[in-house]
Protein backbone atom coordinates (compact mmCIF):
# COMPACT_ATOMS: atom_id res chain seq x y z
CA UNK A 1 0.00 0.00 0.00
CA UNK A 2 1.05 3.64 -0.94
CA UNK A 3 1.94 5.47 2.05
CA UNK A 4 1.36 10.09 1.35
CA UNK A 5 3.46 12.00 4.01
CA UNK A 6 4.39 16.05 4.05
CA UNK A 7 7.36 16.76 3.52
CA UNK A 8 7.92 17.86 6.77
CA UNK A 9 7.59 14.41 8.11
CA UNK A 10 9.99 13.66 5.69
CA UNK A 11 12.25 15.77 7.21
CA UNK A 12 12.29 15.00 10.48
CA UNK A 13 11.78 11.08 10.16
CA UNK A 14 14.02 10.84 7.12
CA UNK A 15 15.47 7.06 9.07
CA UNK A 16 12.90 5.48 9.96
CA UNK A 17 10.78 6.25 6.67
CA UNK A 18 13.74 4.96 4.59
CA UNK A 19 13.72 1.96 7.07
CA UNK A 20 10.26 1.38 6.02
CA UNK A 21 10.93 1.41 2.45
CA UNK A 22 13.04 -1.51 2.59
CA UNK A 23 11.25 -3.43 5.02
CA UNK A 24 7.70 -3.30 2.80
CA UNK A 25 7.72 -3.30 -0.85
CA UNK A 26 5.85 -0.02 -1.02
CA UNK A 27 6.45 3.42 -1.88
CA UNK A 28 6.11 6.57 -0.16
CA UNK A 29 4.33 9.90 -2.47
CA UNK A 30 6.26 12.74 -0.41
CA UNK A 31 3.89 16.28 -0.56
CA UNK A 32 5.09 19.69 -0.67
CA UNK A 33 1.93 22.03 0.49
CA UNK A 34 -0.52 19.42 0.17
CA UNK A 35 0.23 18.62 -3.31
CA UNK A 36 2.30 15.36 -4.10
CA UNK A 37 5.56 16.93 -5.11
CA UNK A 38 8.25 13.30 -5.18
CA UNK A 39 7.98 9.75 -4.45
CA UNK A 40 10.61 7.68 -2.67
CA UNK A 41 11.22 3.93 -3.02
CA UNK A 42 13.68 1.24 -1.77
CA UNK A 43 16.96 1.02 -4.18
CA UNK A 44 16.01 -2.64 -4.58
CA UNK A 45 12.40 -1.63 -6.40
CA UNK A 46 14.07 1.19 -8.46
CA UNK A 47 16.74 -1.41 -9.81
CA UNK A 48 13.36 -3.62 -10.58
CA UNK A 49 11.68 -0.86 -12.43
CA UNK A 50 14.65 0.06 -14.33
CA UNK A 51 14.98 -3.53 -15.54
CA UNK A 52 11.67 -3.62 -16.52
CA UNK A 53 11.94 -0.73 -18.52
CA UNK A 54 14.98 -1.31 -20.67
CA UNK A 55 12.75 -5.05 -21.23
CA UNK A 56 10.32 -2.98 -22.65
CA UNK A 57 12.23 -1.26 -24.97
CA UNK A 58 13.74 -4.17 -26.23
CA UNK A 59 10.36 -5.69 -26.83
CA UNK A 60 9.88 -2.53 -28.80
CA UNK A 61 12.65 -2.47 -30.82
CA UNK A 62 12.26 -6.67 -31.59
CA UNK A 63 8.11 -5.54 -32.66
CA UNK A 64 9.50 -3.00 -34.95
CA UNK A 65 12.17 -4.66 -36.78
CA UNK A 66 9.27 -7.56 -36.97
CA UNK A 67 7.51 -4.84 -38.50
CA UNK A 68 9.39 -3.38 -40.65
CA UNK A 69 10.80 -6.66 -41.88
CA UNK A 70 7.48 -7.65 -43.07
CA UNK A 71 7.12 -4.52 -44.72
CA UNK A 72 10.00 -4.48 -46.75
CA UNK A 73 8.44 -8.40 -47.34
CA UNK A 74 5.19 -7.24 -48.63
CA UNK A 75 6.68 -4.54 -50.80
CA UNK A 76 5.64 -1.79 -48.48
CA UNK A 77 8.83 0.26 -48.60
CA UNK A 78 10.10 2.93 -50.60
CA UNK A 79 14.11 3.22 -52.19
CA UNK A 80 15.68 5.80 -50.80
CA UNK A 81 15.65 7.40 -54.16
CA UNK A 82 12.27 7.58 -54.28
CA UNK A 83 12.12 8.78 -50.90
CA UNK A 84 14.44 11.98 -51.95
CA UNK A 85 12.29 12.61 -54.91
CA UNK A 86 9.52 13.06 -53.03
CA UNK A 87 11.19 15.40 -50.31
CA UNK A 88 12.38 17.60 -53.32
CA UNK A 89 9.10 17.59 -54.95
CA UNK A 90 7.52 18.33 -51.37
CA UNK A 91 10.11 21.02 -51.11
CA UNK A 92 9.24 22.89 -54.72
CA UNK A 93 5.82 22.64 -53.78
CA UNK A 94 6.08 24.19 -50.39
CA UNK A 95 5.90 27.70 -49.72
CA UNK A 96 8.30 29.93 -48.72
CA UNK A 97 8.66 31.14 -45.36
CA UNK A 98 10.26 33.83 -44.21
CA UNK A 99 13.76 33.57 -42.17
CA UNK A 100 14.79 35.04 -39.18
CA UNK A 101 16.56 38.57 -40.10
CA UNK A 102 20.38 38.12 -38.87
CA UNK A 103 22.40 40.79 -37.25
Amino acid sequence: MQKIIPITDLQRAAGQIVTDLTAADDSVVITHRGRPAAVLLSAERYAQMESDLERLDELELIGMVESARAARASGQTLSHDEVKKRLRKRAAGAPKRAGRARR
